[in-house]
């Protein structure tokens, strides 16, 4: 019986260990995924909207100016913790 109590909470306390080890950016859209700046782009997505992401998923012929950098260009798309986002340009 003690041994039966002890499988248990071995198997508990596993669990509870693998919950917790989580892949960076797993709960990021895929089409805001990025390792690094590169990974990024601003134009329209498929359905035509403006947009910013992953690359893979942009459409960077069709730009949206006013969208991806600011009225007065003070933004641009990073790598941002494995998620790509618009950020505002240091000076700026």
């Amino acid at each position: 019986m003690d041994d039966l109590r002890l499988l248990v909470a071995a198997i508990a306390f596993f669990m509870v260990l693998l919950a917790g080890c989580t892949q960076p950016g797993s709960n990021i859209p895929v089409e805001k995924r990025c390792v690094q700046d590169s990974d990024c782009a601003c134009g329209k997505n498929a359905a035509g909207e403006c947009f910013y992401g992953n690359r893979n998923y942009v459409n960077v012929e069709e730009q949206c100016p006013d969208f991806c950098t600011g009225i007065a260009a003070m933004f641009e798309i990073k790598c941002v913790e494995n998620e790509c986002r618009q950020v505002r340009i240091s000076g700026s």
